[in-house]
């Protein structure tokens, strides 16, 4: 289940991240349009998930547009699942200067049936970004505005569309960043994480931070994937943050891949497809019997 290469190149060429400070963790280097502000985006369908791709172009012939809690995002299903159908949910989220229709292909050869759900970020040149910064110590309170910003959405959606367990989020260089955001910030929120060539900021660090805040009696688990040869977000970072997750008491993997830099290759689309699609089928099998 090989995903042509023509994938991974397109995503190099539009994510070409630079460790310029200029342009930081994310290629593009506008300055973000005001919240609210608006773009080449999809225009609004609904506020509580209602019909999807009402009013809007779709970004591909088995993708809905929508929109809920504030937040775009395309839907589509996997592995011949129906819409009505109770599935598992794989959120995906895009880079810095990214789109989230440039991310589902990485799931045309995802076999299990679930719904993907690929939100959109704030506008900026034409493209989308989670937050304005390319520090790796951002500071803790924008990325909890946009982690609660995601997890009101995902909350929405899991009871509006029929959905097995809670959300698996999976995300690419500062998608990859947000995941890890996600697990730390709201680990409630989300069943497991696979970010890819991503961090865990600094500001971030839990093993000290979570020992007065509330969490629950089972951390989400997170398998990171990330080139050995990245220097866009660093390898030594990833391995940092990875580290510092063990010290507060979560199940934290690094996948790492030789000669990779800051890209997503044939083989981690592979070992990512079969990571995600194993802990959904755990996600499931441990759901009570009467669940449909």
């Amino acid at each position: 289940m090989r995903l042509p290469h023509a994938v991974p190149f397109s995503l190099r060429v539009l994510l070409c991240i630079s460790v310029i400070p200029s342009a930081g963790m994310g290629c593009s280097r506008n300055r973000a349009s005001p919240l609210g502000a608006q773009d080449a985006a999809p225009p609004s369908t609904d506020s509580a998930a209602g019909p999807l791709g009402q009013g809007a172009s779709e970004p591909s012939p088995k993708s809905k547009w929508g929109q809920i809690a504030g937040v775009r995002y395309i839907e589509q299903m996997t592995g011949g699942a129906r819409p009505e159908q109770p599935v598992p949910m794989i959120v995906v989220l895009h880079p810095m200067g990214g789109d989230p229709a440039d991310l589902a292909p990485l799931f045309a050869h995802y076999r299990r049936r679930a719904r993907l759900i690929l939100p959109y970020g704030h506008p900026s040149g034409g493209l989308y970004i989670w937050y304005d910064s390319v520090r790796q110590d951002v500071a803790a309170s924008l990325l909890t505005r946009e982690v609660d910003r995601i997890v009101a959405a995902l909350s929405a959606l899991v009871i509006a569309r029929p959905t097995l367990g809670k959300p698996l989020v999976t995300g690419f260089s500062q998608g990859g960043i947000m995941a890890f955001a996600l697990c730390v910030i709201r680990p409630e929120a989300v069943a497991a994480a696979f970010p890819i060539s991503g961090l865990l900021p600094t500001s971030l660090y839990p093993s000290a931070a979570l020992r007065s805040l509330p969490r629950p009696a089972k951390l989400p688990p997170i398998v990171a994937f990330h080139g050995a040869a990245d220097r866009a977000v660093p390898t030594l970072s990833a391995r940092a943050s990875i580290a510092e997750l063990r010290r507060a008491g979560y199940s934290a993997e690094l996948r790492e891949y030789a000669a990779v830099e800051h890209d997503i290759s044939p083989e981690e689309v592979d070992e990512l497809l079969e990571q995600i699609g194993r802990t959904a089928d755990d996600l499931v099998a441990a759901l009570p019997a009467s669940t449909p």
